[in-house]
């Protein structure tokens, strides 16, 4: 496959399981390196950067996004820990989630709980995309995001997601059709033989 991704371009990865979506995404945050042809960063392959370089650019955002047993400033602070509480606002506004923050008795001091048990499958989706946001990366790469939602919730969050996201590329891998309207770019892919190895061909900012 071939595949180019620009500033302020969405792209939605669409395909059955097994088409290998979730491998481009491994791909593009090398956490796999191609078999043949190559991934690369503004021209640059991307097994000539090293992984920390990369990610500071590509950020990945799953549907198993990690939050700390902490408060809801602690986890923001891991996307930024120099952000101010301006910074953390706004990116709380983007993900939609700052005037139900602020409807909390400790606001952002407020504990998440293990793996975010204190808060709905939403909101720790939302949180997790303003972490994403606060680290400000270039390129976001969205794995199913919306995974075990209800259908009214995964539709608004990707919405959201793709609102908040400016003028930062996005890949947005989904299983979901009622969302495609508000992409640029829709890639489909199939399932191809265990030879035919993906080629991965990406271009972002940063």
């Amino acid at each position: 496959m071939s595949l180019t991704l620009r500033p302020g371009r969405r792209v939605a990865l669409v395909g059955p399981s097994g088409a290998g979506k979730t491998t481009v995404a491994a791909l593009l945050v090398r956490w796999l390196d191609p078999a043949a042809g190559r991934v690369t960063l503004n021209g640059v392959d991307v097994r000539d950067l090293r992984g920390d370089e990369l990610r500071t650019v590509v950020g990945y955002l799953g549907d198993d996004a990690y939050l700390f047993d902490s408060t809801l400033e602690a986890n923001l602070r891991i996307g930024r820990p120099d952000a101010t509480t301006g910074q953390l606002e706004q990116a709380l506004a983007a993900a939609r989630l700052l005037d139900w923050v602020r409807t909390l008795p400790a606001g952002l001091a407020t504990p998440v709980g293990e793996h975010g048990v204190a808060l709905s499958g939403g909101q720790r989706r939302r949180l997790a995309l303003a972490r994403a946001l606060l680290a400000d990366f270039p390129v976001l790469v969205l794995d199913e995001p919306t995974e075990h939602l209800d259908d009214v919730t995964a539709a608004e969050l990707i919405r959201d997601l793709l609102a908040a996201a400016g003028d930062r590329a996005v890949l947005l891998i989904t299983h979901r059709t009622d969302v495609l309207g508000d992409v640029d770019e829709v890639v489909t892919l199939t399932p191809g033989s265990r030879e035919a190895a993906p080629i991965g061909a990406y271009a972002g900012a940063g």
